[in-house]
C-alpha cells in the first residue's frame, strides 16, 4: 500500500500528520502529503508522478471548495481520475467526500433562507472531481447527526435533477462504491439514500426562491453497516447470510 494524502481541502495540519502516523502506525509501505495549497503549485510536473505511484489517495476533510477550486483543471485532478480509472482506490474523509462527486453539493450560508422545508435556494451545485457522474453527497460542517437537514437537501438536489442520487452520512458511516456500481455502507450509523430515479412532477422551475416546493415520487432508504444500494438497478439490499454458524463458532476461535 502506498498511500498518498492530498490536504488541499484541510487547512489543520496537525489533521494532516494525524492521518501520516496511522497510517505509518498501520505498516503500509509509504505514507506521501501532496504539497498543494495554491493553483500555481498544482501544475507543478512533479505532482502527477506522486499520483500514480500511489495505490490509495485519501482526500483529507476539509471544504469542498476549496479543493475544487485549487485543483480543478489541472493536472493533478486529471491523474486522480487516471488514478481510479486505473482501478487505484480515491477516498475522501467527512466533507472532502462531496469533492469526489460531479455534481458537488455546495452551501451558501450568506443568504437568510426562510423556514421552508424545501425551495430552490436551499442548495447550489458546484462541479466536483468527477470519480462518480450519478451521487450527490450531503456534507454537513456542523457535528452530529442532522437527517432533517439532510433530507431537505437531498430532496432539493433530486428536484433539480432526479438523474441523481443523493447521499448523507452519519458520524463515524462511511460508504464504498464498487466497480459494479454498488455501495456497501460501512461503521457505526446509517446512511440517507435519496433516489430520484421516478420521481414523476416537481414544480422547482415554476416557483420563486423562496416558494415551498413539491417533488413526486423519491425514494427513500436509510442503510445500516452492510446494507447495499445497486446505483444502476436503483435497489437497496440486506447483507447476505454470513456462512459462520450462528451457534458453536467459540470453538473455532482458538486457531
Amino acid at each position: 500500500a502506498r498511500i498518498l494524502l492530498v490536504p488541499t481541502a484541510c487547512t489543520d495540519p496537525a489533521q494532516v500528520e494525524e492521518l501520516r502516523q496511522w497510517f505509518t502506525a498501520a505498516e503500509v509501505d509509504s505514507v506521501a502529503v501532496l504539497p498543494v495549497q495554491g493553483r500555481s503549485e498544482a501544475r507543478s510536473e512533479e505532482l502527477p508522478a506522486m499520483v500514480d505511484n500511489a495505490t490509495g489517495i485519501l482526500l483529507v476533510d476539509g471544504n469542498p471548495l476549496r479543493f475544487t477550486s485549487i485543483l480543478g483543471g489541472t493536472p493533478v485532478a486529471q491523474a486522480i481520475r487516471r488514478a481510479n480509472a486505473r482501478g487505484r482506490v480515491v477516498a475522501g474523509i467527512g466533507r472532502a467526500g462531496a469533492a469526489l462527486c460531479q455534481h458537488m453539493i455546495a452551501f451558501d450560508y450568506r443568504k437568510q433562507l426562510p423556514d421552508v422545508f424545501l425551495h430552490r435556494s436551499l442548495i447550489q451545485f458546484a462541479p466536483g472531481l468527477g470519480i462518480v457522474n450519478r451521487l450527490a453527497l450531503d456534507c454537513d460542517e456542523e457535528t452530529g447527526s442532522h437527517f432533517r437537514t439532510h433530507l431537505s437537501r437531498l430532496l432539493t438536489a433530486v428536484a433539480y435533477n432526479p438523474f441523481l442520487i443523493g447521499m448523507a452520512l452519519d458520524p463515524d458511516t462511511g460508504a464504498a462504491l464498487y466497480a459494479n456500481s454498488t455501495l456497501e455502507i460501512f461503521g457505526f450509523g446509517s446512511a440517507m439514500i435519496v433516489d430520484g430515479w421516478q420521481v414523476s412532477y416537481t414544480d422547482l422551475h415554476e416557483h420563486a426562491d423562496d416558494a415551498p416546493l413539491s417533488v413526486l415520487g423519491a425514494a427513500l432508504h436509510l442503510l445500516s453497516a452492510g446494507y447495499t444500494f445497486n446505483l444502476d438497478t436503483h435497489t437497496a439490499a440486506r447483507p447476505p447470510e454470513s456462512e459462520i454458524p450462528k451457534e458453536g463458532y467459540e470453538a473455532y476461535t482458538s486457531f
